[in-house]
């Protein structure tokens, strides 16, 4: 049988006699030990393994490994030479994601270990313990999520610097373990379940073992879609980063994910109701999708001369994903305002529920804000396109954060405290229900906006017509 040489490599690297024998050595010492400290309390030892094996071992050191294993390569110069290589992007992914972590798994079966003699001790003197498919689930389903996850985010890092740092690195591994504590540890996935029971859904079948529930099917599903959408995310990244040329379906096929996730566990009763959370989603990977993009010009140009060409198959594997994601936004923010439309008083109702003021940022008028809520979009699309085609290309998403941060927050702010709101469309998007003062404002931001970014690509790309 051949096996993947990226992986092989990887096991090689990362396991030895000293570290085989040293981790179960170790392991079998430190719980003898703190068994005798603490009067042999088997219930402790448990969620002491649990939490080391979980949390710490895959947690923590599982994403540093997955983020590493590129800045390795990087820093000692072998990745060009990899990427010129005869594996394919699925072999390159999986031979890195689970080859560079191989002692980190190695470590957490030890782990997983302790954990199911701690329960078969409980279990004999008379108690209940850890169900194994559960605290197996949460180690390896889990651990994979997390893993995934930060090699994912360290794949678009790679896209976007010349070289790799400590924090780009850090940064990775904090997503990761972000989401290994929201999915697994958090109560993300359990909340999730209980708006699935809630539904009415048969979320609430389990797993039997003993006569204890050993897996909740509504958590289990949302961890291991969240588990097969990261492993997705990193090959089709890996892809991208060997120069595979590729259409997004599998971009689009996550928002329709997501816009049918979202109305599965919306509890509204209306049709507004259930659009408000995928289109904030929307909103919010529209702006994510732009800053992960390397926003090439060059890549821009030869979408356009496709475009021109009616070359089809290259100007659609070259559309960026923030445009996919906008035009989502777009076309949900209609839906809303359609759904709203057929709802007698809603532009002239004093107080608005609270779920429609926090997620279309109405107070009377929101369709208008859904109206506004695109146009700021478009017009912040444009200034941070023109910070990625001006000199200073390399800071062009510190810059961009910052003037997010500057364009709504403090500005708003003070309008507000000021007793001002009549002026609040000027730099948010909050209708007053004026159409001159909501509109004419936004209108001349994105003209200019529209000015400054034309006036860059002309000079940058000196396109010219046939």
């Amino acid at each position: 049988m051949r096996i993947n040489p990226e992986f092989r490599r990887n096991v090689w690297v990362q396991f030895t006699w000293t570290r085989l024998l040293a981790a179960p050595l170790l392991t079998v010492i430190a719980c003898y030990a703190f068994l005798l400290v603490n009067n042999h309390d088997y219930r402790l030892l448990q969620k002491v393994a649990e939490f080391v094996g979980g949390s710490v071992i895959v947690g923590l050191w599982g994403t540093r490994r997955a983020a590493d294993s590129l800045a390795e390569e990087v820093s000692g110069g072998t990745w060009e030479s990899q990427r010129m290589s005869g594996l394919g992007a699925w072999q390159m992914t999986w031979g890195k994601l689970i080859g560079s972590a191989s002692f980190v798994w190695y470590c957490a079966t030890i782990a997983f270990l302790v954990v199911l003699w701690s329960s078969n001790r409980i279990e004999a003197l008379g108690g209940i313990g850890r169900p194994p498919l559960q605290v197996a689930f949460d180690f390896y389903v889990g651990g994979l999520v997390a893993q995934a996850a930060a090699f994912s985010i360290a794949l678009l890092l790679l896209r976007k610097a010349a070289q790799y740092r400590r924090l780009t690195i850090t940064l990775a591994q904090t997503c990761g373990f972000l989401v290994y504590f929201l999915f697994v540890r958090g109560d993300f996935s359990e909340q999730l379940s209980v708006r699935f029971r809630a539904s009415g859904l048969p979320s609430n079948e389990t797993f039997w073992s003993g006569g204890s529930p050993e897996l909740d099917l509504a958590r289990g599903f949302a961890i291991g879609v969240t588990c097969l959408w990261s492993i997705i995310a990193a090959y089709r990244l890996m892809r991208t980063e060997l120069q595979y040329r590729s259409l997004p379906w599998v971009w689009t096929l996550f928002l329709v994910f997501v816009l049918v996730l979202g109305i599965s566990a919306s509890p509204a009763e209306n049709a507004y109701g259930w659009l408000a959370i995928p289109f904030l989603v929307f909103v919010l990977l529209t702006y994510l999708s732009f800053f992960a993009d390397n926003r090439d010009p060059v890549r821009y140009r030869w979408a356009l001369l496709a475009l021109r060409d009616r070359n089809w198959f290259e100007m659609i594997s070259a559309i960026p994903w923030w445009i996919i994601s906008y035009v989502f936004a777009a076309v949900s923010a209609v839906a809303i305002a359609w759904s709203l439309a057929d709802v007698v008083g809603v532009e002239s109702m004093r107080e608005p529920t609270p779920a429609v003021r926090m997620f279309i940022m109405a107070v009377g008028h929101p369709s208008a804000s859904l109206a506004l809520v695109m146009l700021f979009m478009l017009r912040d699309l444009l200034v941070l396109l023109w910070l990625s085609c001006s000199p200073w290309r390399s800071k062009a998403d510190v810059a961009g954060i910052i003037y997010l941060a500057l364009a709504y927050w403090p500005l708003a702010a003070i309008l507000w405290i000021s007793g001002l709101p009549h002026l609040l469309p000027v730099v948010a998007p909050i209708a007053t229900g004026n159409i001159g003062t909501d509109f004419v404002p936004i209108g001349i931001e994105l003209a200019f906006a529209l000015f400054l970014f034309y006036a860059r690509w002309r000079e940058i790309t000196k396109l010219k017509r046939r």
